[in-house]
């Protein structure tokens, strides 16, 4: 018994330790990665940590965490914005490279997050989002060239580029050395035509989500996101509603009151001016 439930144990850690990958192929001479084997104490990088990272190194603002943030990148230019960023999500491994940082799963990635920051600067158009879905062995074998059709798709103005890769069935070795091989070698190729690109990947498992998008994307290949309103929004609806809605009212009363006047009964000045008859 005791031995069933210490496996149990060793299963579950294994489960939230290997529940995701992050490997940065390139960056700006100006990044490092910071090191998280350096001490056996520090907090591992979980997956919300990595988005928060990501947001920074962006000029955002991270969101608010119980747990300390484990730096992921250290900067010798604080105040500098990577000209150009690359983010590969393959949804379906709990690992992709063989020497990417290992990520504890506490959160799903949502990009949409990223996206919704963005637009509150006004700044939305510089997220440019892309989908792959893989449902054969076929699609497996063309991914090389749908991710270049994907690409030559996207906006060239953009300067953070994600594309989502969804396989949910890819559980074997040989195709995720297929999908490793084929997309390196398009990563290969971004990075020789703006060496200082930050180009990653990042692989999750996120079961539940790969069948969402399974669904949502059986239409179209692209993701469309839907407008997104900052959080100040109810507040200014409420004002400019509100206070319409008293003017209206009280443009309405004075009208009325107008409408319905008496000149002879209800005007002072019809009074003062009646002229008085003289008496002899």
């Amino acid at each position: 018994m005791h031995f069933f439930l210490t496996f149990i144990l060793i299963s579950s850690l294994i489960y939230s330790i290997e529940a995701g990958q992050c490997q940065v192929h390139n960056q700006p001479n100006y990044l490092s990665l910071a090191s998280t084997k350096d001490n056996e104490n520090v907090n591992r990088i979980t997956i919300s940590n990595f988005a928060n990272n990501l947001a920074t190194l962006l000029g955002l603002s991270p969101d608010q965490t119980d747990q300390q943030e484990q730096p992921f990148f250290y900067s010798s230019r604080p105040l500098e914005i990577p000209s150009s960023t690359w983010l590969f999500h393959v949804e379906g491994f709990d690992n992709l490279f063989n020497n990417g940082t290992a990520l504890e799963d506490d959160d799903e990635f949502d990009i949409n997050s990223i996206h919704s920051k963005l637009s509150r600067i006004g700044n939305q158009d510089t997220l440019n989002i892309g989908s792959i879905l893989i449902n054969s062995k076929s699609d497996m074998d063309n991914l090389e060239q749908t991710l270049k059709t994907q690409i030559s798709q996207m906006n060239d103005q953009a300067s953070i580029k994600y594309i989502v890769i969804v396989c949910e069935d890819c559980k074997d070795d040989k195709s995720s050395e297929q999908l490793q091989n084929q997309l390196k070698t398009t990563i290969d190729q971004i990075i020789a035509k703006n060496p200082q690109t930050l180009a990653m990947t990042l692989a999750t498992k996120e079961i539940a989500r790969v069948r969402r998008a399974r669904q949502t994307t059986q239409v179209s290949k692209n993701v469309t996101i839907a407008t997104m309103y900052s959080d100040e929004y109810p507040v200014m609806f409420n004002l400019f509603f509100w206070t319409s809605l008293v003017l209206a009212l009280i443009v309405i009363s004075i009208a009325y009151v107008f409408l319905t006047l008496d000149p002879g009964a209800d005007t002072i000045i019809y009074r003062m001016t009646t002229p008085r008859l003289k008496a002899d």
